[in-house]
């Protein structure tokens, strides 16, 4: 069996985990952007331009597990001002309303206890360490690695918001790869999501290992997809790669 030498994480549910509502949290997300565009001079009733733009995200992320091509939450907001009367908005104002919404959010993230123990093990042992995340904002992920204190680690650390295209496609698993020079069967994919994280690993050919700390929606439809380990801890994770 091929020698691993490099290891692409997942980020949410995998290095991180939200401290919170999920629900809750996207609710205040919302009404905290409604609000910011109003004193910015926007004639909108902030409830139904709330119950507009969750339409329009929910719509967007069906259409990006389908296509594998991310839809930018810029361009989502984009859509739900137009349909308010609001075309053209300045880029920046686009931008101000996105930290807006993702404010909350953001600060409700968390590493998990032992991500950075692992982190550092595996770097320590030589490891190539990476991160590819599906997101709809990418200064929202950079943010967060920066915050978290994950950069040190992580390179490169991506996002689907970012090059454009989303897990499982392969094109997304091989920019890592041909940074670093390496071969699929000599990389691990760790995430928590199977249709996307451990798919992806193995459309691309690489080892997977799924972890259970977050039981996520998305897998329980998707028992035919298998990964080569399970963990529900990280600080498994070294034990696991050095028996491959």
């Amino acid at each position: 069996m091929t020698t691993v030498r490099g290891v692409i994480f997942d980020l949410g549910h995998t290095l991180m985990y939200l401290d919170g509502d999920w629900n809750e949290v996207e609710a205040q997300g919302v009404a905290e952007m409604g609000q910011f565009l109003i004193e910015q001079g926007l004639a909108l009733d902030p409830q139904v331009f709330g119950t507009a733009f969750l339409a329009y995200r929910r719509a967007a992320f069906s259409r990006a597990i389908r296509t594998r091509t991310e839809v930018l939450a810029a361009d989502t907001l984009r859509t739900t001002l137009a349909g308010f009367g609001y075309f053209s908005l300045d880029s920046s104002l686009i931008e101000a309303a996105l930290r807006h919404y993702f404010r909350l959010e953001e600060q409700s993230y968390n590493l998990y206890p032992d991500a950075l123990d692992v982190l550092r093990q595996l770097s320590e042992q030589g490891y190539r360490l990476g991160m590819i995340s599906n997101a709809t904002d990418d200064p929202l992920i950079q943010r967060l690695v920066n915050r978290l204190e994950l950069r040190p680690w992580l390179r490169p650390a991506i996002s689907s918001a970012g090059v454009g295209v989303r897990k499982p496609d392969p094109r997304i698993f091989h920019l890592i790869l041909d940074e670093w020079g390496l071969l699929p069967e000599q990389t691990v994919m760790v995430g928590d999501i199977l249709p996307m994280d451990i798919l992806g690993a193995q459309l691309t050919g690489m080892r997977s290992v799924l972890v259970t700390m977050h039981q996520h929606p998305l897998n329980a439809d998707c028992t035919d997809i298998k990964p080569d380990a399970e963990i529900d801890r990280l600080s498994l994770l070294p034990e696991v790669i050095a028996e491959w």
